[in-house]
């Protein structure tokens, strides 16, 4: 027989997992560390520091009755005698992990629990005097006992709950922490900035304070090769260049007698204005620059750190066409991208949801990003490589209702 719910408090016990998963995360080695993700590491160690919780099968499994000598106390004599007896067994299943079975939840009654355990099973005997069985008497006894370690168990899985609950606002900011420490101790001065300075020879096109946008080193490579740092745009800086994107759409939609008519291409060029009419490189007059019939592009010698990709709304074979030919030019993983969607003012309540829908269907669909103020402008998607999920982009997906026709 086992002592149960006795060995300390189960508070601490959780405590002491999340402590080990912290010192995964501290051994794990750096390469790793800055080539994933922080939300892969944070599910490995949430997956790590989870525990199954505790469930007690409703009925007997098995059981048994043995002759025994048992203890009876005489109130007359306040003595206590051995008499014949019987001593029976119930056996029950259980599922969860057995070290829930031996710690304290913060609810508990206050008794004491002995049971056999072993094998996903829990084991309960009591004792009657006499050598006839009394079914009534045993049920109501054996239920008794199995039925306060139901209980405890249901605490126990209160608790558990809880704690998971807890585990992403607990390992979040250390991995977070963690891989800011290994970047900025690998680029104390940022040696691989690309600053892009402000223009000073023509207005902004949209309502936006001029900004200088550069790049700064990420993690790049996945876990299977050794880290190397790579140009991307800050967080920051993709989402000043998504602002801009968003204005030129909203003035396209504005003033559709400007757009009306135009194709892709056309459309992208007027985007391409409002973007270097707010930003400039140091090297050259033109940050942003076009690739091909639809795309923008920002690259760094051989490297796009952001992608923006333009089409009319064609359905979603087209559209996961268009995010393929993303994926084509973004081949690692934390980068950035915009895939810029024009829809036909005749449908567009209709399209919104269905290009979520194509999004999401695609192979290299992960999860979905962060919530956007009007998702009838924006929607946001994390995008993983197929041959490697390990590897993420940032989608943006923008929309613009404008006329497709010209006018007659």
């Amino acid at each position: 027989m086992t002592g149960l719910f006795s060995r300390g408090e189960l508070r601490v016990y959780l405590e002491n997992r999340v402590r080990s998963c912290l010192n995964l995360l501290e051994n794990m080695p750096e390469d790793e560390v800055l080539a994933r993700s922080t939300d892969d590491i944070v599910s490995q160690l949430v997956q790590a520091a989870q525990m199954e919780p505790l469930r007690i099968g409703d009925e007997a499994i098995d059981g048994g009755v043995v002759e025994t000598k048992v203890d009876h106390y005489d109130v007359f004599d306040r003595t206590v005698y051995k008499v014949p007896g019987l001593r029976i067994h119930a056996v029950f299943e259980y599922s969860g992990d057995a070290d829930l079975l031996y710690y304290t939840p913060s609810t508990r009654l206050l008794t004491s629990f002995e049971a056999e355990v072993r094998n996903g099973t829990i084991t309960v005997h009591v004792t009657q005097t006499g050598s006839t069985p009394n079914a009534a008497a045993t049920k109501q006894a054996i239920d008794r006992e199995i039925g306060s370690i139901r209980t405890m168990a249901g605490h126990v899985r209160t608790d558990v709950e809880r704690f998971h609950r807890s585990l992403d606002g607990q390992f979040r900011p250390a991995v977070e922490r963690r891989k800011k420490f290994l970047q900025e101790r690998r680029d104390l001065a940022g040696a691989l900035g690309f600053p892009l300075k402000k223009r000073t020879d023509a207005p902004a096109p949209v309502p936006l304070k001029r900004k200088a946008v550069g790049v700064q080193r990420t993690a790049s490579k996945p876990v299977r090769q050794p880290y190397k740092d790579e140009w991307a745009l800050t967080e920051a800086q993709y989402e000043d260049a998504i602002q801009v994107i968003t204005s030129a759409m909203l003035s396209m939609e504005r003033t559709p007698s400007v757009v009306v008519g135009k194709d892709e291409e056309e459309l992208r060029d007027y985007i391409l204005v409002m973007l270097n009419g707010t930003f400039q490189g140091t090297a050259t007059g033109e940050t942003f620059v076009k690739n091909g019939k639809t795309d923008i592009l920002v690259r760094v010698e051989d490297r796009h750190v952001f992608v923006g990709e333009c089409k009319w709304w064609k359905g979603a074979k087209a559209l996961g066409a268009a995010v393929d030919q993303l994926l084509g030019y973004l081949p690692w993983r934390d980068e950035k991208a915009a895939l810029i969607v024009f829809i036909d003012n005749k449908d567009a309540s209709a399209v919104f949801d269905k290009v979520e829908e194509a999004v999401k269907a695609h192979g290299a669909f992960k999860r979905a990003g962060k919530a956007a103020a009007d998702r009838t402008k924006r929607r946001n998607f994390i995008l993983g490589h197929p041959e490697d999920s390990e590897r993420e982009i940032q989608l943006a997906v923008l929309f613009a209702v404008l006329p497709k026709v010209e006018a007659a």
